[in-house]
């Protein structure tokens, strides 16, 4: 039941949990759920694979946990955007933008766990549909929905603007190893995620919308 490892105890032993759930997360946005081996989980975290089946019963257990986690970490700094509600539509979906794309740089596994497993479909992708992405790619699109009613927006299919808008944004972050090795420059440096929220925002989002005519 992915409810057993929703908590993790305080103390000793809370803390060599918490460092397993860690460690897999890191292996699972970098090599796929199927690729990683528990062996693989407990020599990083520097447990016995008795310790990591003491606090995990299997695989899927600890995955469950490791996204529960991260939906936990990115569901406080989703709060936030409670204080947009009263902006126009795409003022909404600009903040929701700015946030996703400092969230995702934060915490990089978020971006690399959903292409992984939007690639692959099946129970985990809905899994994270349910528990994860499900929600808050759904009010976006209402979100949409609304600035294309608004005029704001082209009134392009809203489900794929909201999904383009987010591969756009965390393409560079999945991808910044790559930008390191071809180019020899960080992507992370603030200079370059700043210049990255820029492009998003006001190139490929101010693109999609609709321009006002000067009265």
């Amino acid at each position: 039941m992915a409810e057993a490892a929703t908590t993790v105890p305080v103390g000793k032993g809370g803390r060599t949990a918490a460092r397993i759930r860690d460690v897999a997360l890191e292996l699972f946005s970098r090599l796929g759920f199927e690729r990683v081996m528990m062996a693989e989980i407990a020599a990083g975290a520097g447990v016995s694979q008795a310790t990591l089946h003491y606090h995990f019963q299997d695989k899927a257990q600890l995955w469950r946990a490791a996204m529960l986690h991260l939906s936990t970490l990115i569901g406080a700094e989703e709060r936030r955007l409670e204080a947009s509600a009263e902006l126009s539509p795409v003022a909404q979906l600009r903040a929701a933008m700015r946030l996703f794309l400092r969230i995702s740089w934060k915490h990089p596994a978020l971006g690399r766990i959903i292409a992984l497993e939007g690639m692959a479909g099946g129970e985990r992708l809905a899994w994270l549909d349910s528990h994860l992405t499900g929600p808050r790619n759904r009010r976006l699109v209402a979100i949409v929905h609304a600035a294309i009613a608004a005029g704001e927006l082209k009134p392009f299919p809203a489900e794929q603007l909201v999904i383009t808008l987010q591969a756009a944004g965390v393409g560079v972050i999945n991808l910044a190893p790559m930008i390191q090795q071809s180019f020899g420059i960080d992507p992370a440096s603030p200079e370059a995620r700043q210049a990255h929220e820029t492009m998003i925002l006001d190139a490929l989002l101010g693109g999609l919308m609709i321009q006002q005519k000067q009265t």
